[in-house]
């Protein structure tokens, strides 16, 4: 399915490149013009490396983030470019106003360049944001839970952004570091997965890791190898499984949507009626079973980049946030980030949950 994407993603690209060639050509050529189809072939490459095989391959973190950065202003580039033909051609129509090659060019440079400006800064910082949950039944003490999602290693998360989310999460006492999917994926290298078993093993929270898979696990050729490695760190693997956790509280975690999987009423069969539980679900979606404290979500990214975030709200209505009914829900936007490595008005975050008693 993601090859058929991909090839369908590469097609586009190609035809949107030609044509925008195309249109150029009509109002210049000579050197400008050679200049123009260079970089924009140039960059077409890239782009297209930077979803191939071979990137997922690539060890030095130094020339992803290049290629990242590169792959994301193209991709920028054409889209505003195709807007602004699109305006071009319906002022044009209407003879309103004829837009020169000139103004377009320098507004698209002009708009590439601020819209992958401000979408690093607002990927950049790393926030931690709080809720509080009221527990169905009273307990003795508050629990608190720390909620990562959507790491994407590699790509949304390198080593130096694993260094400062450690650091934020070692400050912190907790009962569970929960972790809803998307944590490796398919440009995941050995070496990022590596490093972030051994902040796992180091941290002094190491025992209570609890992770249950998502979507883009499953597109993983090194999937097995990678769980293999994660359980090696001595992090809990949830996949439709139930575990009891300091016989204080149960944690349930769930396959991701798209694989078959348990009934959330199989899995809580052996849950006792006096203990909190607490789900792992990767996609934001209720469930008909209603007596559980808190189901942790990620998946959304809360569209990741503006205007995309109208789309997410309306693929997923429960897309970012709190949510109460019919029981306890957080959505978080995610760690890291998918695709491009920026983001438009969404932020990245750790997400901190206290669980208090009736």
């Amino acid at each position: 399915m993601m090859g058929v994407f991909l090839a369908g993603m590469g097609l586009l690209v190609c035809l949107v490149s030609y044509l925008q060639l195309r249109w150029i050509h009509q109002q210049i050529q000579g050197f400008f013009y050679r200049c123009l189809q260079v970089l924009l072939v140039s960059g077409d490459g890239i782009l297209f490396y930077r979803f191939s095989n071979q990137f997922y391959r690539l060890q030095q973190e130094s020339l992803r983030a290049w290629i990242l950065l590169i792959s994301t202003i193209v991709l920028v580039w054409l889209i505003l470019f195709a807007l602004m033909q699109g305006i071009a051609f319906l002022l044009d129509k209407r003879r309103t106003y004829k837009l020169s090659l000139r103004y377009i060019l320098g507004g698209c440079i002009l708009f590439t360049a601020l819209f992958v400006y401000i979408g690093y800064r607002q990927a950049a910082p790393l926030v931690l944001r709080s809720y509080s949950v009221t527990a169905k039944m009273n307990i003795a003490k508050d629990l608190q839970f720390y909620l990562l999602s959507d790491l994407h290693l590699g790509s949304g998360v390198d080593k130096h952004r694993m260094d400062q989310m450690f650091a934020m999460l070692e400050k912190q006492p907790m009962d569970a570091l929960l972790v809803a999917g998307d944590l490796f994926d398919e440009a995941t290298p050995t070496s990022d997965l590596q490093y972030f078993c051994m902040k796992c093993r180091n941290a002094s929270f190491h025992e209570k890791i609890y992770y249950s898979p998502g979507n883009h696990e499953l597109l993983s050729k090194n999937r097995k190898a990678y769980e293999t490695l994660l359980k090696q760190s001595g992090i809990h693997i949830l996949k439709d499984k139930t575990t009891l956790v300091d016989h204080r509280f149960y944690v349930i975690g769930r396959k991701d949507k798209k694989e078959k999987r348990m009934e959330l009423a199989t899995l809580m069969k052996s849950c006792q009626a006096d203990k909190s539980i607490i789900v792992i679900d990767h996609r934001p979606c209720f469930d008909d079973v209603h007596a559980i404290d808190l189901q942790v979500s990620g998946h959304t990214h809360q569209g990741q980049i503006f205007p995309n975030t109208l789309f997410t709200k309306l693929a997923y209505p429960y897309d970012y946030g709190a949510y109460q009914q019919p029981y306890p829900m957080i959505v978080s936007s995610g760690a890291g980030t998918w695709g491009m490595p920026i983001r438009i008005g969404t932020t990245s975050e750790i997400v901190k949950i206290t669980l208090k008693g009736q």
